[in-house]
C-alpha cells in the first residue's frame, strides 16, 4: 500500500487557564468557609487519585498548607479503588509518578488498604478507607470531567472518588458489582450520599481542565454542596473537552495508552467506543479499525482497556501485566477491557491489516487519523479524506504535509514529536 501524507489539525480554542494554582485554590477554599471548620490539632486527611491531573500536586500541596496554617495536621491518602495493583505500595508507587511525593506536596502520604464499613445505600455495603474514616476531617480533591463508562448528570469526579476512590479495592469492587445491576449514575448517587452524610467531609475541591490539558477552574464547596457544584461543573468540562472532530473514521492510531491517561486506557468520549469495544460510548466519531501502539511506563503492565483495539503492537502485548489488568478489569466487572486484540509484529503489519479489516483497497482514500494518547491532543494527524468531513472547522488549523505514516527500517512510525 501506499500511504498518504498526513496533515496537522491544531485545536484553536485557548482559554484562559488558571495563572496561580496556589492561589486560587485558597481562595476557593476560604469562599466555601473551610477555615472555621478546621479545629487545632485536627488530623485532616485529603485524597488523591490516580489519573494524570497536570496540578494535581499544586493543588494537593495548596489544600494541605491552608490546613496547617490553621493549625490543622493534613495528611494525603491514595484514593483509587483496586489501582496500583490493588496494594498500598502500588497505590504509593502510582502517585510518585503522577509527581505526588511527601516532599511535593509538604505532606505526609499515608497509604494502606483496610476499610470500613459505614452504612449501606441500596442493600450495598458502603466501605471507607480506614484512615479517612478515623480522621478528624475530609477533603475530598478531585477533577470533574465526563467518564469512560457512562453517561449522567455527574460522572466523574468528588461523588465517584467519595464512593470507589475512599472505597478502596474492596469499595470498588462491591459498586462495580451493583452498577452491573442497577447502573453507574445511581449507584454513585447513593454511595456518595452516604459517605458524604455519615464521613467528616469537611470540603470538596473540584478541578476542572480545558481542551489542552489545562487547569481552568478550581473550586472548592462543603459537603452539602458538592452534587449541585459537581453536575454544573460536569456541563463545565464537557464543553472544554478535546475530541475528534470526524464522524466517522476508517483507522484511529493511538500511539500510547494507560491508567495514567484514562480509566480504560484510552478514553471512550474521544474514541467514541464504548468499554466492551464494540458499541458506542458517544455517536461520534464511528471508529471502524482501532490500533494501539504502547502502553505508558506509568501503568506498570496495566492495560485495562486494550479491548477496545481491534490491533496493538506485539511490544505492547509483551509489557502487559495481566494480573493487574485481570484485577482492574474484574474489580470494575468488564471483562471485556481485558481483551487482547490482534497482536501485529510491527507497525507497517498492523496498520496494513487494519486498513484491509475496514475494506479499504487505497491507503489515500481512506479516512485516517492518529493521536499520541487520548488526553493530550493539542495536535491531531489527520489524511486528506478525514479532513473532508472535519466538524466545527473554525475551531482548527489545518497545515502542512507530514510523513506521520512513515515506517522505519524496523516496519515502525517515528514519534509524533519527530515529525516537521
Amino acid at each position: 500500500m501506499i500511504y498518504p501524507k498526513l496533515h496537522r489539525v491544531r485545536d484553536l480554542r485557548d482559554n484562559a487557564g488558571v495563572a496561580d494554582i496556589a492561589q486560587t485554590t485558597a481562595d476557593a477554599l476560604t469562599a466555601c468557609g473551610l477555615s472555621a471548620r478546621i479545629s487545632p490539632g485536627a488530623r485532616i486527611a485529603i485524597t488523591a487519585g490516580s489519573r494524570g491531573i497536570t496540578d494535581i500536586a499544586a493543588v494537593l500541596r495548596a489544600v494541605a498548607e491552608y490546613i496547617r496554617a490553621r493549625g490543622g495536621d493534613p495528611f494525603v491518602i491514595p484514593a483509587m479503588g483496586s489501582h496500583g495493583g490493588g496494594t498500598a505500595q502500588g497505590q504509593v508507587t502510582m502517585l510518585r509518578e503522577l509527581g505526588i511525593t511527601e516532599a511535593s506536596i509538604a505532606a505526609p502520604i499515608r497509604a494502606q488498604m483496610d476499610v470500613v464499613e459505614i452504612g449501606t445505600a441500596n442493600g450495598v455495603s458502603v466501605v471507607c478507607d480506614a484512615l479517612a474514616a478515623q480522621a478528624d476531617g475530609i477533603v475530598i480533591v478531585a477533577r470533574v470531567k465526563p467518564h469512560t463508562d457512562f453517561s449522567g448528570t455527574i460522572e466523574s469526579g468528588i461523588l465517584k472518588m467519595s464512593a470507589i476512590g475512599l472505597g478502596k479495592a474492596a469499595g470498588a469492587k462491591l459498586y462495580h458489582a451493583a452498577f452491573a445491576r442497577e447502573g453507574y449514575e445511581r449507584v454513585i448517587r447513593a454511595v456518595s450520599a452516604v459517605a458524604l452524610q455519615r464521613l467528616p467531609v469537611l470540603a470538596g475541591v473540584a478541578i476542572v481542565e480545558d481542551n489542552r490539558g489545562r487547569t481552568h477552574t478550581v473550586e472548592a464547596c462543603a459537603a452539602a454542596d458538592v452534587v449541585a457544584m459537581e453536575e454544573r461543573l460536569l456541563q463545565l468540562a464537557r464543553s472544554l473537552m478535546s475530541t475528534l472532530p470526524f464522524p466517522e473514521l476508517d483507522l484511529l492510531i493511538v500511539d500510547e495508552m494507560g491508567k495514567n491517561i484514562s480509566g480504560t486506557g484510552m478514553d471512550t468520549n474521544v474514541t467514541g467506543r464504548a468499554t466492551d469495544g464494540r458499541s458506542q460510548k458517544v455517536p461520534t466519531p464511528v471508529v471502524k479499525r482501532l490500533f494501539v501502539r504502547g502502553l505508558t511506563e506509568a501503568s506498570h503492565g496495566n492495560a485495562t482497556g486494550i479491548g477496545l483495539a481491534d490491533f496493538c503492537t506485539k511490544r505492547l502485548a509483551d509489557s502487559i501485566d495481566w494480573q493487574a489488568t485481570y484485577l482492574n478489569a474484574l474489580t470494575a466487572a468488564q471483562p471485556a477491557a481485558a481483551r487482547l486484540p490482534i497482536v501485529c509484529r510491527d507497525d507497517r503489519y498492523a496498520i496494513e491489516n487494519a486498513l484491509v479489516a475496514a475494506g479499504i483497497e487505497d491507503a489515500e482514500t481512506a479516512r485516517i487519523a492518529r493521536i499520541h494518547n487520548t488526553l493530550h491532543m493539542e495536535a491531531i494527524y489527520a489524511s486528506r479524506a478525514a479532513l473532508n468531513e472535519l466538524s466545527n472547522r473554525e475551531h482548527y488549523d489545518v497545515s502542512g504535509q507530514y510523513d506521520a505514516l512513515a515506517f522505519d527500517a524496523h516496519d515502525n512510525l517515528a514519534h509524533l514529536s519527530t515529525l516537521s
